[in-house]
């Protein structure tokens, strides 16, 4: 099976034209027409996702983070996607179009957590938003989403209001409040927030929970092991999330 192959496969299931206009989706790196000889799966192309991929004999890396994303301008050995190319890597970065898509990032976060009965957040597809797995004060569902997720820790800014309506954005979503009002949320759960949008949501009576950029998103990737079942072997990367809470 071509790497060109693994792309349609990934394409069936999150399609690149869902992604945001800003983005950067699809083969970003090497050979689309080689055989590919397994699959690393990673947020991120990183050191370790390269090391492992070739220590697998994989030739292809699957990542959500885009390798590229702005223009590259110098190119060198401290650039990853130098380093992968260099050891005959392909890179394929699915990004937004995995967050909207069904199946994706947003919906793992939400299936991690137990919140059901999801609907979009945004018009464009981004987050969701839906039914915690019971009704339960702030601090308690801050306390569930870190034990679901696996988190060292989270941040929360808690609202007065218990928590009936959860919405959910991975990654940064501390934009999102007024979203999260328009949708009816007492609740937003997010990867990152900045200290202002923590102090906007409690002027909205919103809690807002910050549960880690990576917590909140490499829940995707055992469905993406999942949807290329069948195309060769498949690794997940053994990788724990830079931020650490001491």
């Amino acid at each position: 099976m071509r790497i060109l192959d693994i792309l349609a496969r990934l394409e069936e299931h999150y399609p690149t034209a869902l992604a945001c206009e800003w983005d950067n989706v699809g083969l970003l790196a090497g050979d689309g027409e080689a055989v590919c000889t397994g699959i690393q799966l990673a947020l991120d192309v990183t050191d370790a996702a390269i090391d492992q991929a070739v220590r697998n004999g994989a030739n292809l890396i699957v990542t959500h983070h885009p390798v590229i994303f702005r223009p590259i301008k110098v190119l060198t050995p401290l650039q990853p996607v130098y380093r992968a190319v260099q050891r005959g890597l392909a890179i394929i970065s699915f990004h937004t179009n995995l967050d909207i898509a069904a199946g994706g990032v947003n919906d793992c976060l939400a299936a991690a957590v137990g919140v059901t009965g999801c609907a979009p957040l945004c018009a464009d597809g981004l987050g969701r938003v839906g039914t915690p797995h019971r009704v339960c004060g702030p601090a308690d569902y801050a306390r569930h989403v870190r034990q679901c997720l696996g988190a060292g820790g989270v941040r929360c800014a808690p609202g007065s209001r218990t928590v009936q309506r959860v919405a959910i954005c991975s990654g940064a979503g501390g934009d999102l409040v007024d979203a999260a009002v328009a949708a009816g949320a007492d609740t937003l759960l997010v990867g990152e927030a900045k200290y202002n949008e923590f102090l906007y949501a409690r002027q909205r009576d919103v809690t807002l929970i910050a549960a880690g950029h990576y917590a909140t998103e490499v829940v995707v990737l055992p469905a993406l092991k999942e949807v290329l079942a069948g195309t060769g072997p498949i690794f997940l990367t053994d990788e724990q999330d830079v931020e650490v809470f001491l």
